[in-house]
């Protein structure tokens, strides 16, 4: 591999966004590399993936192709990106025309084998013994979906009873692999980390990719972890895949603590909007809402549903894909027509980065004068910088009225299955304790609330916004 020297300095690439940008090498490994961005407003994210990433040596292409975030620091006008790499260098592309260094690319690799894939023995120990019950496991399975005397349901797939009676004590035993996986991934130093996970998912992925949820999850074919299909898998029935092995697999998954979270979640912001259409009956006024980062915003779903007098609120739904508002759209649409009631929604197209640029120099996206009496934004800072959620919430007082509420959620930092996302699906999220959090909310608020759902995996803070905004 290239010397730091010989690799050119500045890296391209795409977010997932579609914008162009530039970035400053600083660090590279075979997997991973580290780079500078100059942007004081954070134009990539955790868990977001980088398309059309270009490093070159002179006029050569050594690699091209994608990568996905996996921390983030911001310095003030300089984010430090850490990302890893999805595919493979050429190293040979740039000794083309010179082959007496390719015995010395040789020596280079097999002394980045030795000095940096050094994978421990207990960690091993851990994947091959997962691997191995995983293999057999899908044969077993597999015996299962050719039996004759298990009963079926109308789609041909095991009857729901059989299979979660066959599928429980399987799911138990897995669970108790990633547990181990947890607690040997937690003894990993930093630097070893890209090595251990490649190894992982290189021994683990032909046995689980299969199912959807753990597919998408990994693939983020939308560019960025928690897209509003991730949500509807969490949601909907868990036994998606195309045999009962993966059907078992992707229910272990959709089972995991930060899915039921979510849920959770979905449950604690349909009561919010049940509060704000109380303060709206009991002030006989619309109620005005805004809900940056919307994605399919099941939660209004379910408040249509449920209400019986949902329309005294207006709601300004913001998200950046143009793809999730149009569904999302379809989805409020099709629950007022189904239970005959009517709402007031609009849809921005619009990214947190954009709207914090654009509201810096006066060109705010929302109109003028709309002020609103809640705010909400579930599900992004576990992928914003500190100093991104702390310019978003000034963000939200600024357009609030005073007395009126802001509601932001964190996955939090004792997540007990944080190792194993990030080392199987390369799921990173940036995690908060409560003291963290309230450490980037505002001074001009009152009345705050801190506080966790039942899984203890998903941290509130609500507060109200007071004069001085």
């Amino acid at each position: 591999m290239q010397t730091l020297r010989q690799i050119d300095p500045v890296i391209t690439f795409r977010n997932s966004q579609g914008d162009s940008v530039r970035g400053t090498l600083t660090n590279h490994q075979r997997h991973s590399l580290v780079m500078e961005i100059y942007n004081p407003y954070s134009i990539v994210q955790v868990s977001e993936v980088l398309r059309d990433v270009t490093v070159r040596a002179g006029d050569r292409t050594i690699y091209k192709g994608n990568a996905v975030v996996v921390s983030m620091l911001n310095t003030g006008l300089m984010a430090l990106v850490s990302v890893t790499l999805t595919d493979d260098w050429s190293e040979f592309n740039a000794i083309r025309g010179d082959l007496s260094r390719v015995e010395a690319e040789a020596k280079t690799f097999v002394e980045e084998w030795n000095a940096r894939f050094r994978i421990s023995r207990s960690y091993q120990v851990a994947i091959s013994e997962a691997r191995t019950f995983l293999s057999e496991t899908s044969r077993w399975a597999d015996q299962a979906d050719m039996s004759d005397v298990l009963p079926r349901d109308a789609q041909g797939r095991i009857r729901e009873d059989i299979f979660y009676e066959l599928a429980t004590p399987i799911m138990q035993k897995g669970k108790e692999y990633l547990v181990w996986l947890e607690e040997e991934a937690k003894l990993i130093d930093v630097e070893d980390s890209v090595a251990h996970r490649n190894f992982a998912q290189t021994a683990l992925h032909p046995l689980l990719l299969r199912a959807p949820f753990v597919y998408r999850t990994f693939a983020k074919p939308m560019g960025y972890a928690g897209d509003y299909e991730m949500v509807n898998q969490m949601l909907s029935d868990p036994r998606q895949g195309n045999s009962t092995y993966f059907q078992i697999i992707n229910t272990m998954f959709i089972r995991c603590i930060v899915a039921q979270a979510h849920r959770n979640r979905i449950d604690i912001l349909v009561g919010y909007l049940n509060k704000a259409a109380e303060r709206a009956q009991r002030e006989q006024r619309d109620i005005s809402i805004l809900n940056v980062g919307c994605g399919p915003a099941v939660e209004i779903q379910r408040f249509i549903a449920q209400h019986p007098h949902p329309e005294r609120l207006m709601f300004k739904l913001m998200d950046f894909s143009e793809e999730t508002l149009a569904y999302t759209r379809s989805c409020i649409e099709k629950s007022c027509q189904a239970h005959g009631k009517q709402v007031q929604v609009e849809y921005i197209h619009e990214s947190v980065h954009q709207l914090l640029k654009r509201a810096s120099k006066k060109d705010d996206p929302l109109d003028a004068q709309a002020q609103f009496d809640f705010v909400y934004c579930a599900g992004l800072f576990d992928y914003l910088s500190d100093k991104v959620c702390s310019r978003l919430l000034q963000y939200f007082v600024s357009r609030s009225n005073v007395g009126g509420s802001v509601l932001v959620t964190n996955v939090h930092s004792s997540n007990p299955e944080r190792h194993g996302m990030e080392h199987l699906l390369e799921w990173h999220l940036i995690y908060r304790d409560e003291a963290q959090l309230e450490s980037v909310l505002p001074h001009n608020r009152e009345n705050t609330r801190l506080y966790t759902d039942d899984t203890g995996a998903n941290i509130f803070a609500e507060f109200q916004v007071t004069a001085g905004a």
